[in-house]
């Protein structure tokens, strides 16, 4: 992987590296006592978009989530309420590539986690034969602090 452009050749600027439709590869959560985890699981799905005026918008899912039994989205029970939040994650807003930091900004303006809207996501950037390297600032999950490590390929 490589901090800059490299995805659409020489002369291509960061920012219209990002421009486009990614698929994910995969999503590591590395623990600070060293493991390594697959939060939504090994085969979790997911696409980020990235558009030319600044938008962006994401979602994660785990594959294997339980289908509710009443099959009425606002009839879930509990622990299948539960099942769908934990193994989904989704926002949108807007992005900014900081080049020199080799960080993208996404500016939350709608998320599944309340806490995040009206916040900034931090993403670590590197492009690589058509893939894109996400990484996360050190963060707090399950008591324990982790940084996540997502791979997406261009989608075909």
């Amino acid at each position: 992987f490589e901090k800059r452009g490299g995805e659409g050749g020489a002369g291509m600027s960061a920012k219209q590296s990002f421009v486009g439709v990614w698929d994910l590869v995969s999503f590591e959560a590395r623990l600070s006592d060293g493991r390594v985890i697959t939060p939504l699981g090994e085969d979790a799905v997911g696409r980020v978009i990235y558009d030319a005026d600044g938008r962006m918008s994401v979602q994660i899912m785990r594959r294997d989530r339980p289908a509710f039994a009443s099959g009425d989205i606002l009839k879930g029970e509990s622990e299948e309420v539960r099942a769908a939040f934990e193994g989904y994650i989704a926002y949108s807003g807007t992005y900014e590539v900081q080049e020199d930091d080799a960080c993208v900004l996404h500016r939350v303006e709608t998320s599944l986690f309340p806490n995040w809207i009206g916040g900034e996501q931090v993403r670590y950037f590197e492009f690589s034969g058509g893939r894109l390297k996400l990484s996360t600032p050190s963060f707090v999950y399950r008591g324990g602090e982790t940084t996540s490590v997502l791979i997406w390929e261009r989608a075909k």
